[in-house]
């Protein structure tokens, strides 16, 4: 239950934060890259870069704190939301980064930056069957195609695989309490067509099952 419900968490946070596209590329980000707080402070456009490697063309992102210097894979979506933003917008601290994140919390959890980055770690963990110590990887393409593999951002799972978003509507109905397909709708940015055939599937959101 514990991963089926940090996969839902995880998600009402890239979903709901669609409706703010500096929130949205913030979000994205700690679930890409899986950005400390301290790594996300003074982000500019110029740390992301496009990259070509032996197997893969892919984007990165140099990632500064206290503790030295990291690069990143970056999936391609949540680069072309960072270069579609004004430098400025990134600029935050450590409090308005986790605010951000708390915004889109569930409603029964509140998360920060560091507890949504430990939640897809765990999820990264699990899905690798605990086989790859991904957090070792030194070379950014290996990681690259270990993130393309094992984390659904990259894939577009969590945010464009049809049948995962429909179960995410489901479990979000389930755990709100909310029917209204068009509040709905409202919420996830999203087709209220597509809602409305979720709800009326006769399906059942997977955490109604645990």
């Amino acid at each position: 239950m514990d991963l089926l419900r940090l996969e839902y968490d995880i998600q009402h946070h890239i979903l709901l934060s669609r409706k703010n596209l500096r929130d949205h590329a913030i979000i994205r980000l700690i679930v890409a890259t899986l950005s400390t707080p301290d790594e996300l402070l003074n982000l500019k456009k110029k740390d992301f870069r496009k990259v070509k490697g032996k197997d893969f063309e892919f984007y990165t992102v140099k990632l500064k704190s206290a503790r030295g210097v990291r690069i990143s894979p970056v999936d391609e979506k949540t680069y072309k939301i960072i270069m579609s933003l004004n430098d400025g917008v990134l600029n935050l601290t450590r409090e308005e980064i986790d605010s951000i994140v708390k915004k889109y919390s569930p409603s029964d959890r509140s998360y920060n930056a560091e507890s949504l980055r430990n939640a897809v770690i765990k999820i990264l963990r699990d899905s690798s069957f605990f086989e790859i110590e991904f957090e070792s990887i030194k070379d950014v393409e290996t990681l690259y195609a270990f993130m393309l593999d094992f984390n659904p951002l990259y894939s577009g799972v969590w945010d464009e695989d049809e049948e995962c978003i429909e179960d995410f509507i489901l479990n979000y109905s389930m755990l709100t309490g909310i029917r209204d397909v068009n509040r709905i709708a409202e919420d996830l940015c999203e087709d209220s067509k597509k809602v409305e055939r979720a709800l009326k599937s006769g399906r059942r959101g997977l955490l109604s099952y645990i």
